[in-house]
């Protein structure tokens, strides 16, 4: 079968990007809102949505719900944006939303003037197709912001999120901290309990103001609340409310992000779960089955092989912890591409340091930065790199340099993982 909603995503991906809610109101209005009858938890967050969300829907699934998620980047293929306890949409039925959809936005486009983009046109789908399953719960992630994302014409989450703030998309959102903690901030509704994972106390601030102008209940993850009791190369035991946990996700982050899930998750309990599904024991087995590729995702065992789609400052100080903490001794190399309109110069300040070998590529991507450009830019940090004509050209020649002792970690975009091709 053809299935004609790839010629219509490239079609809308010339749209770009458009920040505000009139056109997504008006397509959802022709759709007659199946947002509106859906349990939606909502996040904003520069960095660890996904990965809240994975630990979520995990513990969720481990209850006995049914679990929608729309998540993006994907990276294993476009059909994993839209996904119901962990399974991608059909093809099928995805050509049959789009096509709805369509027509939706032809008829919005035809009287109101507006035309709805891509994303905006994804998240449409992703409601209707959650409402039609007839989800327990649905995890919905802001693609950029809050405030002007598609996702925040969502009127009535059961609650929200935000994950992890800092520096990304300054020329949208804002360029100091506080300007971008102000549009994840926007996603908060009235009276809808929030919880914030660990963040600066300037972010702290600007999120906790916002949440009582809306009277909304707001729970902070903080370092003190739990207790790191071991980590390893391919994942960490913490306590957290006296009883262990442990995960399969590696660095020190990751933990963060596994506390703010279950802080999701224990709200979601007292509020609604009266069956009391969402256990102790559902809560642990959810964590440890927990799998969420591309975030230091161990890619191959030997030579030790990660992939981790640290795209900005932030992310890649992360990773650095992570590299320090358990590689000190062993030869490092990377394989790089990045988006070029990402600070990617502060991310190799951050993590050239680190490196043995360099190995860089254009990601396919219409903002993917010239291999050439960023080379140049490796050699501002006194590095070498070695251009590549893509991705897999860059991870034949890493592992043909690498020894079985060598670490080797692909990292620069989630844009490129989709296409990495290697022997496991």
């Amino acid at each position: 079968m053809k299935y004609h909603y790839y010629e219509i995503i490239e079609k809308l991906k010339k749209r770009g990007s458009i920040p505000g809610l009139e056109s997504i109101r008006r397509l959802l209005d022709e759709l007659n809102h199946p947002e509106d009858k859906l349990r939606i938890v909502h996040i904003a967050g520069t960095n660890g949505k996904g990965s809240v969300f994975a630990f979520l829907s995990s513990i969720l699934q481990e209850g006995g719900y049914r679990v929608g998620r729309y998540i993006s980047p994907t990276i294993q293929c476009y059909e994993e944006r839209f996904q119901i306890d962990g399974n991608f949409i059909e093809k099928e039925k995805l050509e049959r939303y789009f096509m709805t959809v369509e027509d939706a936005s032809n008829r919005v486009e035809d009287q109101y003037g507006v035309k709805p983009t891509l994303f905006e046109v994804e998240t449409a789908i992703s409601f209707l197709y959650f409402a039609e399953e007839n989800v327990d719960f649905a995890l919905v992630e802001t693609g950029m912001g809050g405030t002007l994302d598609a996702t925040n014409i969502i009127a009535h989450p059961i609650l929200t999120v935000i994950s992890s703030i800092s520096y990304d998309h300054k020329g949208i959102l804002g360029d100091t901290l506080e300007e971008i903690a102000a549009q994840k901030a926007g996603i908060i509704k009235e009276r809808i309990p929030v919880i914030v994972s660990e963040n600066p106390q300037n972010v702290r601030a600007i999120i906790k103001e916002r949440a009582e102008e809306c009277k909304s209940p707001v729970s902070f993850v903080q370092n003190e609340d739990y207790i790191i009791i071991e980590e390893r190369e391919q994942g960490s035991t913490f306590q957290w409310k006296n009883q262990k946990f442990s995960i399969k996700l590696p660095g020190k982050h990751q933990i963060s992000n596994a506390v703010t899930a279950l802080e999701a998750a224990r709200q979601l309990r007292e509020l609604w779960d009266p069956h009391h599904s969402i256990n102790e024991k559902n809560m642990i087995t959810g964590l440890k089955n927990t799998r969420w590729p591309g975030r230091l995702e161990i890619f191959r065992e030997s030579p030790l092989f990660y992939r981790d789609g640290a795209h900005n400052p932030d992310a890649a100080g992360k990773l650095r912890e992570f590299l320090e903490k358990h590689f000190t001794n062993k030869k490092i190399i990377y394989i790089m591409g990045v988006l070029r309109d990402k600070e990617y110069k502060k991310m190799l300040q951050v993590l050239i340091p680190l490196a043995d070998s360099i190995y860089v590529f254009r990601p396919e991507n219409e903002r993917g930065l010239e291999a050439e450009v960023l080379a140049g830019a490796v050699q501002e940090f006194g590095k070498n790199a070695v251009v590549c004509n893509n991705v897999n050209q860059a991870v034949r020649e890493a592992l043909t340099e690498a020894r079985e002792e060598d670490v080797i970690v692909a990292w620069g975009s989630l844009s490129f993982m989709e296409d990495m091709e290697v022997a496991r």
